[in-house]
C-alpha cells in the first residue's frame, strides 16, 4: 500500500512489508463473524455474516464488512456515513485513476486508487469500497503528494493509495464474478464533517486467476543512449519482474516467445539510440536454462513466431536482402540454417507472422511501403505502411500452401496481428490512413511531431482492433480498451497488443485477456499529455534520421506503459472489450513496451517442487505432471487448458 509519492523502491515493497506494519486497531465482529475474517489478531476489518460463508459467490448470504488504516494514518478514526458536509469552499474531491468500468483479475493483488486534491484543508480521507456484498473502508492522512514521472519529477497535486495484498484479498475475494464495487473517496477538515468525491468508479472483478509470464521490452537510458532489455513477471504472484537478458552494452527490444515458453528469439542491436537493422541481429535462445543458452548461430533481423511446438520458427526477411518475398523457417530445437519461404509475388515483404495455435495457419502483414521516407526506400521492416493481413497455410513438414488475402487495406495500416489461443480471433494493430498529405506515409521529418501518420512504429494513432477468424467477419474496433471512441481517437499509441494464454469464463461467457503499450496517462503519476508533450524517440531514428547517435530521452518524451484489458468473446455489444488498467509489477520510470505472454516461465520451478511438463511433454510417467494451465491427455502429452 502506497501513499507517498513514487520513488526508486518498487511498487512490489508493499507485497513484501510485514502485517504488523500495515494495520494498528483491532476489529469485533456480529451474527456470528469472525474477527479480521480469520487474519491475525489486531488487524482491522471485520466479516458480518448471515448464516452464510466468507467466500460464497456474490449476491448469496456473506456481507464482507471492514476497516483498514493507512500506515501514514495509525488510530485514525472518521467521521460515519452519512456525516454533514464540510463547508461549501472546500475543494471538490476527484477520482483519477482507476477508470470506470474496469475489470481486473481477482489475483492481481493489488491496485492504486488516486485522486485530487492533495491535503489541506483535508485532514484526513477514506477510501470506500461497496456494493450490496461488500463495505470496505481505507483511512489514510495523505500527508505526502505523489509525484508524476516527468523530467525532472513535478508534484501531481494527489494522492494515492495502493492497496496491499490483505486489502487486494478482503474485497476481491468476497466479489470474483459478482456485482461491480463502487469506489468513492471522502475527505474531512475536521474529524465531523465528510465530503464525498464528486465522481466515482465501477471495478468488478473475473472469476479466475491469470496464469502464465508476461516477457516485455524496458527501454532505459544508457552510458551510449538508449537501449535497454527483456524481463519477465509470472502474473498474479509477489515475487518482483526478473531480468532476462543481461548485456548492458546492447539494446535487446524486439523478441518473440513460443507458447510454451520454452523458445525465444531475441534481436539484438547496440545502445546508440538508432532503430537502423544494418548492426541488428537475431539468437534463438533455450528459456530452461538459467543463464539462458544460445542455440544456433545468429540470423538476420526481422519478426519472428514459433509453431505451437516450438519445433519450428519462422521469421521476416527484415533487411529485405536479396529476394524479398519470403519467409524464412528455421528449426526451432537445434537452430538450423533457414529455408527461404516463398510468399507472394517479386518483390513484396511479408512481414510480422504470427502462428496459430492449431499449427495449420500463419497470420501476417503484407504492406504497399516499407522504409519510406519522404518518397526515400529505405528496407527496415520494423517501419511498414498501408498493411493489409494475409494468411498462409501449413501442411506440415515445413511445406505451406498459397496465400490468401484475409484483411486488404483500403489505405490505413494493419500491422501486428496475433492469433487468439483458441484461434478463433485475430488481434491486430490498425494505424488510420492520413489523407491530408501527399504520400502514403505522410512523414515530413518536423519536429516535435517526428512519427510519421502511417507508421507501423510507435504511432500515436494507433488503436487495438479485433477480427474473428469466421469467414465474412469485420473488424471491430476495441474503443474502451483504446480509451477513446474510434468517431474521436485520442494519440494514446495503443501498440503491440498480445493475447493472455488461456480462454477463461465470466458471466457465463468466455473472456480472454489482452495487453498492449499506451502513452495514455496513469492516472496522477505518469502525465503523458501535457502541453509541448509527445510520442518520440532518441534522435538518430527514422522517425529523424541524420542526426547524431547517443541522444537520451527528451523532457517532452512520452512515457510507454504496459496496460492490459479484458475483452469478452461472446459479444453481444458493439464494442466487446473493458476499460484498460495499468499493470502494477512494471518499473514506472521506465519505457515498456510489447508484453508477450507464454503458458509457463519455462526455468520457473513449479509451485510443488516437481518438475512439471509443458505443452508437448510426455506426462504418463512424470511425477510433476502437468504444469499449470496444461492437462495430460489421452495421448500422454500435455496440451493447454482451453476454458
Amino acid at each position: 500500500m502506497r501513499v507517498t509519492p513514487f520513488s526508486s523502491f518498487s511498487l512490489l515493497l508493499a507485497l513484501t512489508l510485514p502485517a504488523s506494519a500495515l494495520y494498528a486497531c483491532g476489529s469485533t465482529s456480529s451474527n456470528g463473524g469472525t474477527p479480521g475474517g480469520g487474519d491475525d489478531a489486531g488487524d482491522e476489518g471485520a466479516i458480518f455474516q448471515d448464516g452464510g460463508t466468507f467466500g460464497d459467490a456474490p449476491g448469496q448470504d456473506a456481507f464482507a464488512q471492514g476497516t483498514f488504516n493507512a500506515p501514514d494514518c495509525p488510530g485514525c478514526t472518521f467521521p460515519p456515513d452519512p456525516a454533514p458536509a464540510c463547508d461549501p469552499a472546500t475543494p471538490a474531491i476527484t477520482l483519477v485513476y482507476p477508470t470506470d468500468g474496469v475489470l481486473v483479475p481477482p489475483n492481481m493483488n493489488t491496485i492504486s486508487v488516486q485522486w485530487t486534491p492533495f491535503g489541506a484543508p483535508f485532514t484526513e480521507f477514506e477510501v470506500d469500497f461497496a456494493n450490496g456484498n461488500t463495505d470496505m473502508r481505507v483511512i489514510t492522512k495523505c500527508a505526502t503528494q505523489t509525484v508524476d514521472t516527468a523530467q525532472p519529477p513535478v508534484p501531481s497535486g494527489g494522492c494515492d493509495l495502493e492497496l496491499d495484498p490483505k486489502m487486494w484479498a478482503f474485497v476481491a475475494t468476497a466479489n470474483r464474478g459478482g456485482d461491480p464495487v463502487t469506489v468513492t473517496v471522502r475527505g474531512t477538515t475536521d474529524g465531523k464533517c465528510a465530503n464525498k468525491s464528486t465522481t466515482s468508479i465501477k471495478m468488478s472483478f473475473a472469476n479466475e486467476d491469470v496464469l502464465g509470464g508476461i516477457y516485455y521490452w524496458k527501454s532505459t537510458v544508457s552510458a551510449a543512449g538508449v537501449g535497454g532489455q527483456i524481463w519477465v513477471k509470472s502474473f498474479g504472484d509477489a515475487v518482483p519482474e526478473a531480468l532476462v537478458t543481461t548485456n548492458s552494452a546492447t539494446c535487446n527490444g524486439c523478441h518473440a516467445l513460443s507458447r510454451d515458453g520454452v523458445r525465444m528469439t531475441i534481436y539484438s542491436d547496440d545502445d546508440d539510440s538508432d532503430d537502423e537493422y544494418g548492426d541488428v541481429r537475431g539468437t534463438l535462445i533455450d528459456m530452461t536454462k538459467t543463464p539462458k543458452v544460445t542455440i544456433g548461430g545468429a540470423f538476420g533481423a526481422g519478426f519472428s513466431t514459433f509453431s505451437p511446438d516450438h519445433s519450428n520458427f519462422l521469421s521476416s526477411n527484415g533487411n529485405g536482402n536479396g529476394t524479398t518475398n519470403l519467409l524464412n523457417l528455421q528449426n526451432g530445437l537445434t537452430g538450423g540454417a533457414a529455408t527461404p519461404i516463398t510468399v507472394g509475388a517479386a518483390g513484396e515483404r511479408p512481414t510480422m507472422p504470427d502462428w496459430s495455435p492449431d499449427g495449420k495457419t500463419v497470420v501476417y502483414v503484407k504492406p504497399t511501403l516499407v522504409g519510406q521516407w519522404n518518397g526515400t526506400s529505405r528496407k527496415d521492416d520494423d517501419h511498414v505502411f498501408g498493411g493489409s493481413l494475409f494468411t498462409l497455410p501449413y501442411n506440415g513438414g515445413g511445406a505451406f500452401g498459397t496465400e490468401t488475402a484475409l484483411l486488404p487495406s483500403a489505405g490505413e495500416n494493419n500491422y501486428y496481428p496475433s492469433y487468439s489461443p483458441d484461434g478463433q480471433f485475430i488481434m491486430f494493430n490498425r494505424a488510420p490512413h492520413d489523407t491530408t498529405v501527399a504520400t502514403i506515409d505522410g512523414c515530413v521529418g518536423t519536429v516535435p511531431q517526428r512519427s510519421c501518420p502511417n507508421d507501423s512504429f510507435s504511432n500515436p494513432a494507433a488503436r487495438v482492433m479485433l477480427l474473428s477468424t469466421a469467414a465474412g467477419s469485420a473488424p471491430v474496433d476495441l474503443q474502451a480498451a483504446n480509451g477513446s471512441p474510434a468517431a474521436s481517437p485520442k494519440p494514446l499509441s495503443n501498440s503491440w497488443p498480445r493475447w493472455s494464454p488461456f480462454v477463461q469464463t465470466y458471466k457465463g461467457q468466455r473472456l480472454l485477456w489482452i495487453t498492449f503499450s499506451s502513452t495514455r496517462d496513469y492516472g496522477l503519476l505518469v502525465r503523458n499529455h501535457k502541453t509541448g508533450m509527445y510520442q518520440c524517440y532518441p534522435s538518430d531514428s527514422f522517425e529523424d534520421p541524420g542526426s547524431s547517435h547517443g541522444q537520451k530521452f527528451q523532457p517532452t518524451c512520452q512515457q510507454p506503459q504496459l496496460w492490459m484489458a479484458a475483452v469478452n468473446l461472446d459479444p453481444k455489444a458493439t464494442d466487446p472489450s473493458h476499460t484498460a488498467f495499468w499493470l502494477p509489477f512494471q518499473d514506472i520510470k521506465t519505457h515498456n513496451h510489447t508484453p508477450q505472454w507464454t503458458q509457463t516461465i519455462a526455468d520457473k520451478p513449479p509451485a510443488d517442487g516437481g518438475a512439471c511438463i509443458t505443452s508437448g511433454g510426455d506426462c504418463r510417467a512424470n511425477p510433476g505432471g502437468c504444469c499449470s494451465g496444461f492437462s495430460c491427455g489421452a495421448d500422454g502429452t500435455c496440451s493447454p487448458i482451453i476454458r
